[in-house]
């Protein structure tokens, strides 16, 4: 019986990894654990200065023990595949030799990938949906992060900087074979999640044609509408953090379909998002030859940002 995964999916944060994780459990061949983002491959990096208290607490709830990573996994039985879905592992240019030292070279790698201006934004709303950001000035966020050097080793909570997706994934090609990493296209997924799915499962060799029920569209971002529950959402983010451990994820996710209806999304000004976009170009320039994909969609447009 195996007690680790042989797949990863590593990111990219607010990206659609939450529904991927859904649609992967539902497969009879593949085990994902009791939950997702075990993250423990990034336990061992230091929190930066600027992460507040909860987001610190949520950190401590981080599998950071061997043993404990491998108990995550008795209850593979019959599965032919069996991963871990942490989309902070892109945050993190350490991970990448961790997981070579840990689980081999032969482990299988999935990146998804959005358009790293939406990503951030996306990130902003989620973490002030939750009640982990209290600045309501995404801009002055950005000017704040754009102002100073790219620290490369630490970019929790940094926007922009978690959207430098070449310079986290570069380190994955580094010490994996390419043919061990498939990397996916956010729209991709919204546009044909079957074909991506069907596309997975090939990868992961389990059942390419099994059905997944792909209707709902998990962990969507955006201010919260109605005032009271936007209130009661954001000031109970202490306990929710507390209680996330002991919480079956049945209970932890009966929340969301009643979010969703209430969550609206401001769309981005284009003078932030041109800003983003000029930081971030060479990273995304320099993306496309390490994936061999064309994303100038990415680069020349400026679509209105849908959360």
């Amino acid at each position: 019986m195996r007690s680790r995964p042989d797949f990863i999916v590593i990111g990219a944060g607010r990206s659609g990894t939450t529904s991927l994780h859904q649609y992967l459990g539902q497969h009879p061949d593949i085990y994902l654990g009791p939950r997702k983002s075990p993250n423990y491959f990034v336990a061992q990096d230091p929190q930066p200065a600027w992460e507040n208290p909860t987001l610190r607490a949520m950190a401590k709830q981080w599998i950071s023990s061997q043993k404990d990573y491998e108990e995550f996994y008795r209850g593979v039985t019959h599965e032919r595949a069996v991963g871990d879905v942490s989309p902070v592992y892109l945050q993190s240019i350490h991970c990448a030799k961790r997981i070579l030292e840990t689980l081999g070279p032969a482990t299988k790698l999935v990146a998804i990938l959005r358009n790293p201006v939406d990503r951030a934004y996306a990130h902003y709303l989620g973490r002030r949906r939750d009640g982990l950001e209290t600045i309501d000035d995404f801009s002055a966020l950005v000017d704040r992060e754009l102002a100073g050097p790219f620290n490369a080793d630490i970019v929790f909570g940094c926007y922009t900087g978690c959207s430098r997706y070449h310079h986290f994934l570069t380190p994955y090609y580094q010490h994996f074979s390419a043919g061990n990493i498939r990397v996916y296209l956010f729209e991709q997924l919204q546009a044909d999640p079957f074909s991506v799915l069907r596309d997975l499962f090939c990868f992961l060799e389990v059942d390419p044609g099994y059905d997944v029920d792909t209707t709902f569209s998990y962990n969507q971002t955006g201010i919260i509408r109605n005032p009271v529950l936007r209130s009661l959402w954001t000031r109970s983010v202490g306990l929710r953090t507390r209680l996330r451990p002991y919480l079956p994820a049945s209970i932890r996710h009966a929340s969301r379909p009643i979010l969703a209806q209430q969550v609206s999304r401001p769309i981005l000004d284009t003078e932030t998002r041109l800003k983003i976009g000029a930081a971030l170009r060479e990273d995304t320039l320099a993306l496309q030859q390490l994936i061999d994909r064309d994303l100038s969609h990415w680069i020349v447009s400026n679509p209105h940002c849908d959360s």
